[in-house]
């Protein structure tokens, strides 16, 4: 019984995001939908256990809810992309169409790419790497309150200038990589992390060289002296130099 209500927990769950994210069909066929990518994953019963992460995946591996380029966007007109989630096929999509669109329009003219995300897949995070180095416009990136993973990669490889807000927290992962011959897909990894690290920032050798799946968090002055970035973004609003002392609501 149990198992039955999770499992309709999470189909309203999942309704609801499709909802939420403006796919405009009767619940009936979204339900269906649901169904059929859990018997994909092994059954309804598995909509109570973690794959249920693997459904999600393919939803934003599907390309749903694309957003075509806008030139009259106020963000875009200031060349800015913005990157406020975690990162998929999806997300780089999003940024390498805006990437080449901006170079298209004026390739001397840097770009800002503003990264707040939880991480992500690797491999998005090397299509928007290598994008930047295709490009001619230089792409600077600024990582505004949690960079992490997958998107300081793309932070530590930008073409322009590198920076973090002041309150920003940024995290170098690396897998529980086991590399094998020269066409393990593990050292292939690996391989390609050490690369952005060694040739861009200052992070020790040491972090790679480990076994297990490690994280490594930095915040923006820690980031600043590994060079991972080249300058701490500074605040219009500077905070006063003593706290305000705030009146007590009446009783």
């Amino acid at each position: 019984m149990k198992t039955v209500f999770a499992v309709l927990g999470w189909l309203a769950l999942v309704l609801l995001l499709l909802a939420s994210i403006g796919i405009s069909k009767p619940a009936s066929d979204l339900a269906e939908e649901v169904m059929a990518s859990a018997e994909y994953v092994g059954g309804v019963e598995y909509l109570a256990e973690p794959a249920i992460d693997h459904l999600i995946d393919r939803l934003n591996e599907s390309g749903y809810n694309h957003q075509p380029i806008d030139p009259n966007e106020p963000l875009l007109k200031s060349r800015i992309v913005l990157v406020c989630e975690g990162m998929n096929e999806r997300v780089a999509r999003h940024v390498v169409e805006r990437l080449i669109y901006l170079d298209a329009l004026d390739p001397a003219r840097p770009i800002d790419l503003r990264i707040a995300t939880s991480g992500g897949w690797v491999d998005s995070a090397f299509t928007i790497v290598d994008t930047m180095r295709a490009i001619e416009a230089p792409v600077n990136v600024t990582a505004i309150g949690g960079c992490y993973s997958a998107g300081t990669v793309i932070l530590a490889a930008a073409t322009g200038k590198r920076a973090a807000t002041p309150n920003t927290l940024l995290s170098v992962h690396v897998n529980d990589f086991e590399p094998g011959d020269d066409f393990d897909v593990d050292r292939r990894e690996l391989d390609r992390f050490r690369d952005v690290y060694r040739r861009y920032t200052d992070v020790p050798e040491s972090w790679f060289d480990g076994t297990g799946d490690n994280q490594w968090y930095l915040n923006a002055e820690q980031a600043l002296k590994m060079e991972l970035i080249d300058e701490i973004a500074q605040p219009v609003h500077q905070p006063a130099e003593e706290p305000r002392a705030r009146p007590r609501a009446a009783a």
